[in-house]
C-alpha cells in the first residue's frame, strides 16, 4: 500500500541553519545573504501582545562578541531588506482540532491569544487572552447562551468584535459602561485558510482589514479537491528554529528514525542505516524563502512558518522501472506532498502542523481512522524528539 507507506517518508531537503543565538534576536541563517530584522526593534511596543522573547532560552546569555561573517554562497538581490517577524500571518491550529463550542488557549511568538468561535457571525476570533477588566484569561471562560465570549472571572461577555456587551455588576439603569473603549477585548486580525485559522500578531488599527492587502501563504495542494489531506499538529519541547533545520536535513533520517521510515537504498551500503551523501541545489533565495532541488523532487521554504517538499514516488528499486507504458505514464500523474508548518511559539517551544496531500489511493483517508496515522506519525517525532531537546539545553545555559 504505497500511500499508507508514503505517510512515513520523509526525505528533506538539506539546508541546515546556523544560528547565531543573541538573547532578543531571531538570528540570520548563515546560508541567506539578506537580514532578519530582530526583535529588538518592536521593543517600543508597551501594550501586552508585543512581548518580546527569544527563540532559545528566557534564561539564555550567550556573548555577543562579533563572529565570522557568514559565507556567500547565492547571490540575491534583496541584501538590504529586513524580515518583520510581526508582520505576517501565523497559523494556529486547523479547522478540525478546534471545538466551537468552548474558547481554546494559544501562544505564537510569545503573545497569549484565545481562539473562539463566534457563532452569531460564522467566524473564528482570535483574542488577546487577556480580559480588559482585570486581565483573566478569557480561555478560562466559555461561549455563553448568546454566543458571546464570556470572561469566568465576573461575567463580562464579548462579541465578536472584541465589544463589552454585558457587565452584569453595572446597574442596568446606569451609565453605559460596558460601551467603553477600555472595555473593549484586544482583536487580532484572523482569517481562515486551507482548513487552518491564521492570525496577524499586531492589534493596531491600521492592520484592522490587512487581509485585503496580504494573505497567508498559498499553498495549492490544499485546496485541490483532487487531493486527500489529513492534518496533525503537535507542540514541540524544542524552539522553532531547531525544528525547521530538522525537518530540512535528510541526512539523519536514516539513523535517528531507523526502522520508522523509509528511504531510498544507496548503491552501496556501507552501514547498516545506509547514510550516503546528498545532492542539493539551491535554485532561488529571498527574503521570503528559498526553493530547493534533491534528486527526489523540489521543496520550498515560505518564511517564515511552511516547508514543503514535493516527492518523486520511489519505483521499485529490484524490479526496475514500470513494466508498461501506461503504468509509467499513471505513475507520473501521482503526486504526492510533504507540508510543515511550523510556529514559533515561545522559548525552546515549537508548533507543527503537518499534512501529506496526495491524489492517488485517496480512499484510504476515508477508510483508515485518522488516530491509526498518528500513531506511526508521532512514533517518528518521539524518535528524535530527546536529542533534538537535549541539544538545545548546553546552548541555552551558556
Amino acid at each position: 500500500m504505497e500511500a499508507l507507506r508514503l505517510s512515513s517518508v520523509s526525505p528533506f531537503c538539506n539546508a541546515t541553519f546556523k544560528l547565531e543565538y543573541n538573547k532578543s534576536h531571531f538570528t540570520k541563517p548563515k546560508f541567506l545573504s539578506f537580514q532578519f530584522s530582530s526583535l529588538s526593534t518592536l521593543s517600543s511596543f508597551s501594550s501586552k501582545p508585543y512581548k518580546i522573547f527569544t527563540t532559545l532560552s528566557p534564561s539564555s546569555q550567550v556573548s555577543t562578541e562579533a563572529t565570522d561573517p557568514p559565507e556567500r554562497e547565492l547571490e540575491t538581490n534583496s541584501q538590504e531588506e529586513k524580515f518583520d517577524w510581526f508582520s505576517q500571518w501565523y497559523p494556529l491550529m486547523p479547522v478540525c482540532d478546534l471545538d466551537k463550542r468552548v474558547p481554546h488557549a494559544k501562544k505564537v511568538l510569545g503573545l497569549d491569544v484565545v481562539v473562539w468561535w463566534d457563532r452569531n457571525e460564522n467566524e473564528w476570533r482570535v483574542f488577546a487572552d487577556a480580559c480588559p477588566h482585570r486581565l483573566a484569561p478569557l480561555s478560562e471562560g466559555r461561549i455563553d447562551q448568546w454566543g458571546r465570549l464570556q470572561c469566568v472571572y465576573h461575567g463580562w461577555c464579548f462579541s465578536g468584535s472584541g465589544d463589552c456587551k454585558f457587565i452584569p455588576q453595572a446597574p442596568p439603569d446606569g451609565p453605559p459602561v460596558h460601551t467603553f473603549e477600555k472595555a473593549c477585548a484586544a482583536v487580532y486580525p484572523s482569517t481562515v485558510q486551507h482548513d487552518i485559522v491564521w492570525f496577524w500578531p499586531n492589534i493596531a488599527p491600521r492592520y484592522k482589514d490587512i487581509i485585503k492587502t496580504k494573505k497567508p501563504p498559498h499553498i495549492p495542494e490544499l485546496d485541490d479537491p483532487s487531493f486527500t489531506k489529513l492534518f496533525g499538529n503537535r507542540d514541540i519541547p524544542y524552539g522553532y528554529e531547531v525544528l525547521l533545520e530538522n525537518l530540512m536535513d535528510p541526512a539523519h533520517v536514516p539513523y535517528a528514525h531507523y526502522g520508522l521510515m523509509r528511504t531510498r537504498k544507496p548503491k552501496v551500503k556501507l552501514d547498516r542505516e545506509g547514510g550516503r551523501p546528498v545532492e542539493m541545489s539551491v535554485n532561488k533565495i529571498d527574503i521570503n524563502g528559498f526553493i530547493g532541488k534533491q534528486e527526489w523532487g523540489s521543496s520550498k521554504f515560505l518564511a517564515p512558518c511552511i516547508f514543503f517538499a514535493y516527492t518523486d514516488l520511489m519505483k521499485d528499486q529490484e524490479n526496475g522501472s514500470a513494466s508498461s507504458a501506461g503504468a509509467e505514464k499513471k505513475l507520473e500523474q501521482q503526486r504526492a506532498a510533504l507540508i510543515f508548518i511550523c510556529v514559533p511559539v515561545s522559548p525552546g517551544h515549537s508548533r507543527l502542523i503537518w499534512a501529506f496531500p496526495r491524489n492517488f489511493q485517496t480512499w484510504i483517508d476515508k477508510v483508515v481512522p485518522r488516530w491509526i496515522f498518528h500513531i506511526g506519525q508521532n512514533l517518528i517525532l518521539d524518535s528524535d524528539l530527546y536529542l533534538l531537546h537535549v541539544e538545545v539545553i548546553p546552548v541555552s545555559v551558556c
